[in-house]
């Protein structure tokens, strides 16, 4: 599919007010001084602005996103009550039972709440709900577990904040509910001793954007302080950081620090599950490209295709047999997610192209099919966003209900537009790129409708294609091994702090061009005529250019700037993220 090259830029007149072109020029005022001490290239610091990082203040913290840098945990709503409880149950040895979400979020938050309270002597009671019995968040089952051994208090981690039925009934049974989550809240809070959520519109927490474990994590720095243990907190890290960066949400501010803070732990002693993971998986660094695609998956694995409670069993352990078996337990799962998602995915694509061809949806992506395993939906949802450049839905039926997963694209806030069909829905819930909705599958036909009305609204009728934001255009002899290194400081990356992207126009490709049939990927060297500089290049996936990328053909290309170490001797690599040929 053809994409959409969109260049940001500062100029006046092109998209930009006079406002915003002073604002920048007053900004490179300000770092002249640390400019001419530092050596900081004209294209960092626009790179900075274009961030929202504007003044020194910011820069500092950008480039050294340091724990002392997080905010005061007592901002956020409910905190200082949650904290209060919490202390009494540490002092009086009460047991309290922590249930979690069944994805890597629930789960690395579960585990880091439960090996918290271990510090302390506790031994907890760990919940998990059932994907596929109970479905997401706090149930009823779970609330009678509690009920059944006594427990007085339970703790919710990345779930909860639609759970006002559920509060309801813990508080008829005399058992109080702590929520930490991070989700869009409905217009009633649930009746809860505490929640913790900084969506809340009565929240004044001024970052908005942690993942469930970050909301624990908080509680946690909170406690401690009142302990006074504020160095606690920090072996944790590791947990808000894997869960920050596989649950997709912004890596800015306060994530930033978490995240940063989370991988030094993971690279230089990470806890012995972590360890495991990572010698498994050959890391030899931890970022979050490498969580995504191979951490995350597994620890995601288990949840979806069974009982996700051996995820958290993985995630507390330090006996080295009991992991071997648990890592291997995780890659089995792996595999056979693999498999499920290849099937699931194929009957997705052929489905769609059949409704689309019937009923004309150009704007969306509505699929159901009572057979597809609700542990793989969510992967294919966001398969058949990035496939058609389309918002996603995909259902599956369980207990005679539709339940399913959506993911969204560029510019288009799929949790707004579910509230549009309120109506329509049983149930919904999270946030702009990614939700998970309930409806009965009488309804489904009349949303599908809707729902694609409401996209075509929103992308103005026009249909969406995919757009890459680039951040500046260079030349290729601006290109060197400073500004790579510079470069590397803006990780970890993420939503809200994306690999810088750059664009350079006319050049040849010269030599030798190598296709890698099984990596279906291009290696190839690129020539700037004008400054007589050659630059190497890669561009995965890149089978359909075969008879493109070849020697002698002009082209314009965007990309992100790597240093190669594969031989030893450091390099600047070129990864193509896409390429415009004049002929």
């Amino acid at each position: 599919m053809k994409k959409i090259w969109k260049l940001k830029n500062l100029i006046p007149g092109k998209g930009i007010s006079e406002d915003i072109s002073r604002d920048y020029e007053n900004f490179v005022e300000q770092l002249k001084s640390l400019k001419s001490k530092e050596s900081i290239p004209d294209i960092i610091i626009k790179l900075l602005y274009l961030r929202d990082i504007k003044d020194l203040i910011k820069v500092k913290k950008f480039f050294y996103p340091t724990y002392d840098k997080l905010h005061n945990p007592f901002l956020m709503k409910d905190c200082d009550i949650a904290t209060e409880r919490l202390l009494n149950v540490i002092e009086n040895k009460e047991k309290i039972l922590i249930l979690g979400d069944y994805d890597v979020d629930g789960t690395c938050g579960t585990s880091m709440f439960y090996l918290f309270l271990k510090e302390y002597g506790l031994e907890s009671v760990i919940y998990i709900p059932d994907r596929i019995i109970e479905g997401y968040g706090i149930s009823k089952t779970a609330i009678d577990k509690a009920k059944s051994e006594n427990i007085k208090l339970i703790v919710s981690i990345d779930c909860g904040i639609t759970a006002n039925e559920q509060a309801e009934y813990a508080k008829s049974t005399g058992i109080e509910l702590i929520i930490c989550d991070h989700h869009h809240p409905p217009e009633t809070i649930p009746d809860a001793l505490a929640v913790l959520d900084p969506m809340r519109e009565d929240c004044s927490y001024p970052f908005k954007y942690l993942c469930g474990t970050g909301v624990a994590f908080k509680l946690i720095q909170a406690i401690c302080i009142k302990k006074g243990n504020t160095d606690l907190p920090k072996k944790f890290l590791d947990f808000v950081a894997i869960a920050t960066a596989s649950d997709i949400v912004p890596i800015t501010d306060e994530n930033r620090i978490l995240v940063n803070e989370g991988f030094k732990s993971l690279n230089t002693d990470p806890r012995a599950s972590f360890k495991k993971l990572i010698e498994t998986l050959e890391l030899n660094n931890v970022n979050t490209t490498n969580t995504i695609y191979l951490i995350a998956p597994r620890i995601n694995a288990v949840g979806r295709l069974g009982d996700a409670k051996r995820a958290v069993e993985l995630l507390t352990n330090d006996n080295i047999e009991e992991l071997d078996e648990l890592v291997n337990t995780l890659d089995e799962e792996n595999t056979k997610r693999r498999e499920f998602d290849k099937s699931i995915t194929d009957e997705a694509y052929e489905l769609f192209e059949k409704i689309n061809h019937k009923e004309n949806n150009n704007f969306s992506i509505v699929l159901h099919n009572p057979n597809w395993h609700p542990g793989i939906i969510g992967i294919v949802a966001a398969r058949l966003a990035e496939k058609y450049n389309l918002p996603s839905i995909v259902l599956t039926t369980i207990n005679n209900v539709a339940k399913g997963s959506a993911r969204s694209i560029y510019g288009f806030n799929i949790y707004n537009a579910l509230r549009r069909c309120e109506d329509l829905l049983i149930q919904f819930g999270g946030h702009s790129h990614a939700a998970g909705l309930e409806i009965s599958l009488d309804k489904i036909d009349e949303f599908r409708k809707r729902f694609n009305e409401i996209a075509e609204q929103d992308f103005g009728s026009k249909e969406p294609v995919p757009i890459i934001e680039i951040d500046a255009e260079l030349k290729l002899d601006e290109i060197n091994i400073q500004l790579a290194k510079i470069l590397e400081f803006f990780e970890p990356f993420g939503p809200g702090n994306l690999q810088p992207v750059f664009m350079t126009k006319n050049l040849q490709i010269i030599g030798e061009t190598r296709f890698f049939e099984k990596a279906k990927t291009h290696s190839f060297t690129l020539y700037d005529r004008e400054s007589k500089k050659m630059q190497d290049a890669v561009f995965f996936f890149s089978e359909q250019y075969k008879d493109k990328i070849v020697k002698g053909n002009f082209c314009d290309v965007c990309y992100t700037i790597s240093i190669d170490s594969w031989t030893g001797k450091q390099s600047i690599k070129l990864k193509i993220k896409d390429i415009n040929f004049y002929n």
